[in-house]
């Protein structure tokens, strides 16, 4: 099996490979929006036989500005975080897992005809919790690292004393809410699987990257902050 690792060495641009990315996602968020607001529903459901029903126009408005405001943080994260190479197959991985994502959460939330209530208010404010986590985790490490007498060292400050991956924690709990804003409990798979996939590969493969770029100051780090959920695990 490939050492994700990898690929956290190489610095280079890729901005073919990162261009791509962002107009996949453009596209994707463009068919999600119609679906919900532009009376796409209504044609998918035509075409697969089914009796077509609607969500309030509350949730269907707020769906869509989820996959908005998830494009825009795609934008901030690939042009200005991410200092690596982003390799084809990555974004062929990514741009599957954000077409599953946000056309399930369209199709099946813009269906759904139950009041949107406390629950669909309360996945609003996880996904602008979690939105707000992890760009701002990012955005504090951003600016550190920009300063050159930091160079060579690891930043431990800001949301990363609470966790050493707290910006995986903020995707986490945004798309945890995305769910409840479609009021689909079966959806909830896919905050599950997100976080094993956290857990189990990018993690770990983080993990390796840093435990030898910067040896004992990320030991002692490790040592004393949690990985993923803050104060838990």
């Amino acid at each position: 099996m490939a050492d994700l690792s990898a690929v956290y060495w190489d610095k280079s641009a890729s901005r073919a490979t990162k261009v791509t990315l962002v107009c996949l996602h453009l596209a994707i968020v463009t068919v999600a929006v119609w679906l919900l607001v532009g009376g796409g529903i209504g044609t998918v459901d035509a075409l697969l036989g089914r009796s077509h029903q609607l969500a309030p126009a509350v949730r269907r408005e707020t769906l869509a500005a989820a996959a908005g405001l998830y494009f825009l943080r795609t934008l901030a994260t690939i042009f200005v975080f991410v200092k690596r190479r982003m390799p084809w197959s990555e974004v062929a991985t990514i741009a599957l897992w954000i077409g599953v994502i946000d056309l399930l959460f369209a199709y099946f939330g813009g269906r759904n005809t139950a009041p949107f209530g406390v629950v669909g208010a309360a996945g609003i404010a996880l996904v602008l919790s979690g939105s707000a986590i992890n760009t701002g985790s990012e955005w504090q490490r951003h600016r550190w690292k920009r300063d050159p007498t930091h160079a060579g060292h690891l930043y431990t400050g800001g949301l990363f004393a609470y966790a050493r991956h707290i910006n995986y924690f903020g995707d986490l709990v945004l798309f945890t809410g995305w769910v409840l804003m479609t009021g689909c409990p079966a959806l909830l798979v896919i905050p599950l699987v997100m976080a094993a996939g956290f857990a189990f590969a990018n993690i770990p493969a983080q993990d390796r990257y840093l435990a030898e770029r910067y040896g004992e100051e990320y030991r002692q780090y490790a040592q004393r902050v949690k990985r993923f959920v803050p104060f838990v695990y």
